[in-house]
């Protein structure tokens, strides 16, 4: 990874959030290949999420809002739950508390990683890019390394979250019509 790559991605982030700048907060983007966003954005008690894809000067292509709580809210509303809708209440309530920590300053170092640490045991994947930033936009665990890095620059839960909720909803079907 070089230092050059790192701030492409910082700049093509930034310009990404600004096309959402009415959304005031806390907020965590996480990229992949510069093209594909999980954006999740914190207003008080609340939490908004969007995945977006961008063209190469970050024109947005696509933007899909995410809405947990109301797939939470159906899986209650059920008179019976099926063991399959409980295993997927559990993980839900799990994101949501995952998501929830995620926004903590503390979890997160506050330099900018571009490249490998010397400790790196594995690094496969798609280039990826992840910050967290405070209402002041003051940034937080900022690394662009490869998608798969271990150890992990962040808490394990917060990357294990980011990357299967943006593959999921780059890959996963269109709703039935």
């Amino acid at each position: 990874m070089s230092d050059s790559l790192g701030l492409e991605s910082r700049v093509k982030a930034d310009i990404v959030l600004s096309k959402l700048d009415t959304i005031l907060g806390r907020k965590i983007l996480f990229s992949l290949r510069d093209k594909d966003y999980l954006i999740i954005f914190k207003q008080d008690s609340c939490y908004r999420e969007y995945v977006l894809k961008v063209d190469s000067v970050c024109n947005i292509l696509a933007i899909k809002e995410i809405d947990s709580d109301v797939e939470i809210k159906k899986i209650k509303a059920k008179r019976f739950l099926s063991k399959r809708n409980r295993k997927l209440l559990k993980r839900l309530l799990e994101d949501k508390q995952t998501i929830m920590d995620a926004f903590d300053t503390s979890l997160y170092h506050t330099g900018f990683i571009t490249s490998l640490p010397d400790d790196a045991t594995l690094a496969e994947g798609a280039p990826s890019y992840f910050v967290m930033k405070d209402e002041k936009n003051k940034r937080y665990g900022e690394y662009r390394l490869p998608s798969i890095t271990a150890p992990c620059p962040i808490n394990t839960n917060v990357w294990s979250y980011v990357i299967r909720k943006l593959l999921y909803n780059i890959y996963a079907p269109p709703p039935d019509s």
